[in-house]
């Protein structure tokens, strides 16, 4: 286990030692001012403890600071445990008096029904009731919410970390429970005779010392289904008692990793491969659902699997595992029961846990792990924690236990956290952690904006908590969870792996025939233990046999529309807008290259045509006077005009001077003569005889002469023309 629980555990052995089954007591915390306090009649708190089905107490819970700093009476209670506690005696359905099981259930009632009785003598309002569940405590409420005889006991419920339909909150198999039970204490089991009074024959210690197989992420030993003998169907029972549900105001909240106790303490400091993860999401996955285990499997992997890095640390995976257990077993259940409750107007509130002591014990990467918000509810860090939470609790820590407390005494006396008292400013915390509390308003969750506060040294409201994951749970999830066709086999549902090296953990007997209509059915539990030992639970809030609420087909249409519609957008017309939008920038882009394209080859061609180098003209070598043709034409060859560049020299000047001279040279500079509107030279009458002159000798010497002062160059174009 993590090293943060185990000293936690060694805390609580204390409080442990010598119980009874004569445990149905209440430890009753009354403001010093009593009855005669400004704000008497107060408001009363009732702490329903969790941490297991098999073992707890209510007495590690100090409601003092609770009661003091928030002017509330606060009460914890014991009630029955293990199989004394929820073992049933009669096989279901049995319609005789007395149900034979959910003892603890009708303990709690009992409690609250003395309370709403004799609160009024303390100072009390019994008129202003609010329960509060922990973990296991917090599915009892849940069920007591939903259970006719507890109608009118209490008038506000708190929910944190569990909820009736996480697949630990109950027994879905309670008559093969009664049955191992039985032949381990040499009672009869056959037909539907009621086994309690062979118990009460057997001595306490060896009814809890049975033994009973454990499957992990499922209770040994829990409150069985259904809760009412009158309503043998869950869904039913809530819909026909939705009045009592919606009067109620509700607040529901979680930690950061609520499946942190699902870990060894190996596991948590290291992390582990893809292959362990792989087998315990199985595990959980064949422990909790019955059908398309494959199918559920895969979507699990794929939503909690960070596809963007091809390598995953140790650390990563663990990460990802424990969030995608939390999501399953505990956060999507409640935020089904927020929905259910939300939809239909009533009062609900949802919160997220965030903060972290420095001082917790556990790794600060996980963030808040479950159970982290029961002190700062308490109100202990404002004391240094009492003898069960005792650490070292900073200013800021004691900032935020006071906000907290605030929100929720506020709840108790109203039914809304931000009333009476608005948090203005705490007493406690440095300068900066004060101003972070003043003027926050809790919001009302709502089906539509889904808003639920984050407590943490930034408390601000946000939208949509893990919105993409839930939709996963809450609507992908329960479509695969169906049976199909009659004609499918049962066997079209198991895992193909089969091997116990493909899991990690006990899991249960494959199923071979689809599960009863009634929805009473799962897995078969075990017991030990009356008011001591038990573990936690996983992953089956979303079966509908386990959704009280939940369990129509319009309801899951509607949770689709409601928590899944705004991460779960449609991508087909968003796919073709992308595409047709890229086809028309590659087309465009194309045309674009080519007009680029062709209009650089265009101005090639005209510079090859009319930008000619300075002193260089291209001149016809033939001319003719009229557009006929001659009568006897005769061919002509155009040699290439012959470029020279010589320097100037005396030499060259005396030669121009006697080309200048020659008329058959006068008449081929006519031919020279440049058309200023065209920029090529214009044809003359050309001499038939004419022959075009030698070029000049080249003289080096006078290029190179060195004490030459008329040396300076000039470009001299000899045409040689021919007729």
């Amino acid at each position: 286990m993590p090293q943060g629980r185990y000293q936690q555990l060694k805390k609580m052995v204390v409080f442990l030692a010598n119980q009874s089954e004569d445990c149905l007591f209440l430890n009753l915390y009354i403001p010093g001012s009593g009855s005669r306090g400004l704000e008497a009649p107060y408001a009363v708190i009732v702490y329903v403890h969790g941490e297991s089905f098999e073992w707890g107490s209510g007495n590690l819970y100090d409601g003092s600071v609770l009661a003091s700093a928030g002017h509330v009476i606060v009460i914890t209670l014991n009630y029955r445990l293990g199989i004394l506690g929820f073992l049933r005696t009669r096989p279901f359905p049995d319609r005789t008096s007395g149900s034979g099981g959910n003892l603890a259930l009708k303990d709690i009632t009992m409690g609250l029904r003395w309370v709403r009785e004799n609160i009024g003598a303390f100072g009390g309002d019994p008129t202003r009731i609010t329960v509060m569940g922990h973990d296991t405590g917090a599915a009892l409420v849940n069920l007591l919410l939903l259970a006719p005889y507890s109608k009118g006991l209490f008038h506000r419920v708190v929910l944190s970390s569990g909820s009736a339909l996480s697949p630990w909150a109950s027994v879905h198999d309670p008559n093969d429970l009664r049955t191992k039970v039985g032949e381990q204490m040499g009672c009869s089991t056959e037909g539907e005779e009621d086994i309690a009074d062979c118990l009460r024959g057997v001595p306490l210690k060896t009814l809890m010392d049975v033994q009973l197989p454990e499957i992990r992420f499922v209770p040994r030993i829990g409150p069985g289904l259904p809760v009412d003998q009158s309503n043998p169907d869950p869904g039913l029972d809530m819909e026909r008692a939705s009045d009592a549900f919606i009067k109620v105001p509700l607040i529901l909240g979680v930690s950061t990793t609520e499946s942190n106790l699902d870990f060894n303490n190996n596991d948590i400091q290291f992390g582990f491969e893809e292959d362990h993860r792989n087998r315990i999401l199985r595990t959980f996955i064949r422990n909790a659902y019955v059908y398309h285990l494959n199918e559920i499997f895969s979507a699990v992997r794929n939503e909690y699997t960070d596809w963007d890095k091809p390598v995953l640390h140790p650390i990563i995976i663990r990460d990802s595992t424990m969030e995608a257990l939390s999501d399953g077993h505990t956060v999507a259940p409640l935020m089904r029961i927020a929905f259910y409750h939300a939809r239909r107007g009533a009062k609900t509130y949802f919160y997220h846990f965030n903060h972290q002591s420095k001082d917790s014990g556990y790794v600060q990467r996980l963030g808040s792990v479950r159970g982290e918000d029961i002190p700062y509810i308490f109100g202990l860090p404002l004391v240094a924690g009492g003898a069960f939470f005792s650490r070292n609790y900073s200013r800021q820590d004691q900032g935020v236990a006071e906000a907290v407390l605030t929100f929720f005494t506020n709840f108790a006396k109203t039914g809304n956290p931000n009333e009476p008292h608005k948090i203005e400013s705490v007493d406690y915390g440095t300068p900066k952690e004060k101003t972070r509390f003043r003027g926050l308003t809790w919001e009302q969750y709502e089906t539509g904006t889904q808003q639920y506060l984050t407590i943490a040294l930034k408390p601000k409201m946000k939208s949509h908590y893990r919105g993409h994951k839930m939709a996963v749970w809450l609507n992908l999830i329960p479509q695969l969870h169906r049976p199909g066709d009659d004609d499918v086999s049962m066997r079209h549902h198991h895992f193909r792996e089969r091997g116990d090296h493909y899991y990690a953990g006990p899991v249960r007997d494959e199923w071979y025939t689809p599960l009863p209509l009634t929805g009473t059915t799962r897995t078969s539990s075990s017991s030990t233990t009356a008011c001591s030992t038990s573990t936690g639970g996983n992953e089956d809030g979303l079966i509908e046999e386990i959704t009280p609420i939940l369990d129509d087909s319009e309801d899951d249409a509607e949770l689709l529309q409601r928590l899944a519609s705004r991460h779960y957008y449609s991508t087909t017309t968003a796919l073709g807008i992308t595409v047709g939008v890229g086809c028309i920038l590659l087309v465009l882009n194309m045309l674009i290259f080519a007009g680029i394209y062709y209009q650089r080859d265009r101005d090639k061609k005209r510079a090859a045509l009319d930008c000619r180098p300075n002193g260089q003209e291209s001149l016809p070598m033939t001319t003719r006077t009229s557009m006929k043709p001659p009568d006897n034409p005769r061919p002509t060859q155009e040699p290439p005009p012959s470029y020279t560049t010589l320097a100037r020299s005396p030499s060259i000047q005396e030669q121009q001077q006697q080309l200048a001279q020659s008329p058959d040279v006068q008449d081929g500079e006519q031919l020279c003569r440049k058309d200023p509107r065209s920029g090529h030279g214009t044809s003359g009458n050309v001499h038939k005889d004419a022959i075009p002159p030698k070029p000049p000798a080249r003289t080096t010497s006078s290029l190179t002469t060195a004490g030459s002062t008329n040396t300076i160059k000039k470009r001299v174009q000899i045409q040689e023309i021919s007729v």
